[in-house]
């Protein structure tokens, strides 16, 4: 009687978490696919650098050859995935995008287990799984066959299955994760962040048995050994691409002058903080209860300083940079005209301003906002720091949940590290840092007080209005993006049924040349395009190009700004 007593209301809760679960990825997985629907994915066409990778693809399907040309990351786990949804119908890049979709929502789902376990609030685990999720960046990037998201699909899964092994030193845990991090290993190197974050959190554990010490060592290890030998295989068998090896070149290259390194770090690390700033935001937001009380004067004292080392940072960011913080002066995905790059010879090579942008004072808001974002986040870390350092020193983290907050911290230092020191830090190179951030203060948060997690309406009610303004930007620009590509993919195929064109004769963009004519000893020609150009006596274009007349318009209803925009087929006259 006692035991049944005791059982019924186990089962009772498990029944009730169950349900809560259901309901929470009911309602995300309703919002990503509705949102999916409005953009329309649809299009046997290359984006961004996927046509390297979807070449990768057909090849291995065609003569089981796995034959990379155009990488400078192993990509072989990438491929696989992308084979597996080319099996029922065939290679194409609907298939390959309808791939990387279902890994972005894998990636919405691990993050929202993460966050739970971690015992934070239902409600918390959404508004943070929707804020990696609608990002602008990790959601256009969703839609191509780039390796940016199946990357942080891989990274988010391999961080769950770790920090259940920090929990109860699971090793069936910890050896899932291992398979998961050399796959995500295979797909980028930086993934070497995660085994190497969980290694260190064991080691700063209290006490040295033997089974936390083989958990520590057997997965880095098993990651090193998996990508020496697939580095190794790829160099041995002629497969090892041009650029293979081009980051970790430059990266060496720049470690060896210590002006270029110096200035590079500081333009890099703080456009990565106002970059995270900005999206995390919502986050921040509903986590800053404490920053704002004049009772710790600790953390007042802290939110000054960040403000004044962001405040700084702008002044000579701006000076330098002489433009507005985002999006910064390289090209990124996040452009002014919206979701890029926009690789045509007028907007790209020629400058020619023939698409619209996005108002100056919309940016304004937005660089704004990153600055807002950036003083809150380095305040959190700061106070974490502090709180974390002498615990650490003295290897006595309190409990599972703090060991595991800290792995996730890790992770996202480790893998920032090596980009702040890079020549140009691309945007989309800090989507995978979001849920390590923003779930690993999260967890540090709610160590730190009883509850807090704002109750003010007013910072509630501007996270949540943040969050609907980051879906609906990002669904409207990567509409618009996807737009633009099927109408340029419409104009080229009406091109090539005239018959007398080919591919050498037509300058389409980066994607259509490298498609059809990549060479890796290609030598572009100044008065060409760089991107595999042999001939341009048909170019695509947003307007007219010097030297070439209009032989035929497209036109399509953009949304963000709102306009007509027109795409034209050029020939040389």
């Amino acid at each position: 009687m006692n035991n049944s007593a005791w059982t019924l209301p186990r089962i009772h809760h498990a029944t009730v978490i169950d349900r809560m679960l259901i309901i929470d990825l009911g309602l995300i997985v309703s919002i990503w696919c509705i949102s999916i629907i409005v953009v329309n994915p649809i299009g046997n066409f290359p984006l961004i650098d996927d046509w390297s990778f979807g070449r990768a693809v057909q090849r291995l399907l065609q003569s089981g050859d796995y034959r990379p040309e155009w990488a400078s990351m192993p990509l072989i786990t990438n491929v696989l995935w992308g084979a597996l949804f080319c099996l029922p119908g065939g290679f194409s890049f609907t298939a390959l995008r309808l791939s990387t979709l279902l890994a972005s929502l894998l990636a919405l789902v691990g993050t929202y287990v993460l966050v739970r376990d971690l015992q934070q609030p239902r409600w918390l685990a959404v508004v943070i799984t929707l804020t990696l999720g609608f990002n602008p960046i990790y959601y256009a990037l969703s839609h191509t066959f780039m390796t940016d998201v199946p990357f942080t699909a891989l990274a988010i899964w391999t961080s769950v299955f770790f920090a259940r092994s920090l929990r109860n030193g699971s090793t069936f845990a910890m050896l899932l994760g291992t398979v998961l991090a050399i796959a995500a290993t295979l797909s980028r190197q930086l993934a070497l962040c995660i085994p190497m974050a969980f290694a260190a959190t064991l080691f700063l554990r209290p006490g040295a048995r033997l089974k936390p010490v083989l958990h520590a060592v057997i997965p880095p290890l098993l990651c090193v050994g998996a990508l020496f030998a697939f580095n190794h295989w790829l160099a041995t068998s002629g497969r090892l691409p041009k650029d293979y090896d081009l980051r970790t070149n430059e990266l060496l290259q720049v470690l060896t002058d210590l002006k270029h390194f110096t200035r590079h770090l500081f333009s890099n690390a703080f456009e990565a903080v106002v970059y995270l700033g900005l999206f995390l935001l919502p986050f921040l937001l509903l986590s800053s209860k404490d920053l704002f009380r004049p009772t710790h004067r600790r953390n007042a004292a802290l939110l000054a300083g960040g403000i004044l080392a962001t405040a700084l940072g702008a002044a000579v960011r701006t000076h330098y940079g002489g433009r507005m913080l985002i999006p910064p002066p390289h090209l990124n995905i996040l452009l002014e005209s919206g979701i890029g790059p926009v690789y045509l010879r007028d907007t790209f090579i020629l400058h020619l301003h023939h698409m619209s942008a996005l108002p100056a004072g919309f940016w304004m808001i937005l660089s704004a906002m990153g600055l807002v974002g950036a003083a809150l986040l380095i305040t959190k870390l700061s106070a974490h720091a502090l709180d974390l350092i002498p615990k650490l020193l003295r290897r006595g983290l309190s409990d599972d949940v703090e060991a595991i907050s800290i792995f996730l911290l890790l992770c996202g230092v480790i893998y920032a590290l090596p980009l702040l020191a890079v020549t140009f830090l691309f945007d989309r190179y800090l989507i995978s840092l979001i849920p390590f951030f923003a779930v690993g203060l999260a967890g540090l948060s709610s160590r730190c007080a009883a509850s807090p997690f704002s109750s003010a309406k007013s910072l509630r009610f501007t996270a949540l209005s943040l969050l609907v303004a980051f879906s609906l930007f990002s669904i409207g620009v990567t509409r618009d993006y996807l737009m633009w590509n099927r109408v340029r993919w419409e104009a080229l195929q009406d091109l090539a049924r005239l018959g007398h064109i080919t591919v050498e004769d037509i300058d389409g963009g980066f994607e259509f040349n490298c498609l059809y004519l990549f060479d890796p000893g290609y030598r572009p020609r100044p008065e060409r395009s760089w991107w595999c150009v042999h001939g341009d006596t048909y170019q695509i274009g947003f307007g007219i190009v010097p030297g070439y007349t209009v032989t035929k318009e497209y036109s399509y209803h953009h949304w963000l700004p709102p306009h007509v925009q027109k795409l034209v087929v050029l020939q040389k006259q």
